[in-house]
């Protein structure tokens, strides 16, 4: 998909959140589209970070031993 392509949406906010936008929008001259899609961009980047750092600290302490995944194979192939 090509990065220029955007898709149009609808979203509903409270009036206060919006006139917030419009002024960043004017402050940083960037649209309030812009401004939507970039912090929704930086929530999704910090939920990745999140599920990696959650990822990372998981113990395997639960995985078979390679004398029993041979066995589990053995088992498998056997029925094959």
């Amino acid at each position: 998909m090509a990065k220029n392509i955007k898709t149009r949406i609808s979203i509903t906010i409270i009036p206060t959140v919006n006139i917030l936008l419009e002024k960043i929008s004017k402050k940083t001259g960037k649209s309030k589209s812009a401004l939507v899609e970039n912090a929704l961009k930086d929530y999704l980047q910090h939920q990745l970070e999140e599920e990696v750092m959650e990822l990372a600290a998981m113990q395997f302490d639960d995985l078979p031993s390679e004398d029993d995944w041979l066995s589990i194979q053995s088992e498998t192939n056997s029925n094959d």
